[in-house]
């Protein structure tokens, strides 16, 4: 289904009370167009130490795969919730990113480190 697809495009985040939604437009060879919104729980970002500006990549990186799994049987709906075991996944794929789920580093708004 994969190649079916002519552009993928990141629409923004919009924070809500308990979840975070990021926003793709996807248009396909045939051009229909359509939206998938996936959906981050508040509570993921503190449990998996998850930092906002690498949501949007993992989001992408989610609905690629998505895209290269969907069929014509199963299209991806409308909401798609991401999950600790596609964190783990994001975390496998960008070293980077694997190393936080490990820090217990604390981050500061001050430059001095204090809170």
């Amino acid at each position: 289904m994969k190649d079916l697809v002519l552009q993928l495009r990141y629409l923004g985040v919009i924070p809500k009370n308990d979840h975070r939604e990021y926003g793709f437009r996807i248009e396909d060879k045939d051009k229909t167009v359509r939206q998938i919104v996936l959906t981050i729980e508040n509570g993921l970002f503190v449990e998996q130490r998850l930092m906002f500006q690498e949501a949007p990549d993992l989001c992408y990186q989610k609905m690629l795969t998505d895209l290269g799994n969907e069929t014509p049987d199963t299209p991806l709906c409308g909401r798609v919730p991401v999950t600790v075991v596609d964190i783990a996944n994001y975390r496998d794929l960008h070293p980077s990113a694997k190393g936080r789920s490990r820090q217990g580093t604390r981050y500061s708004a001050r430059p001095d480190g204090a809170s």
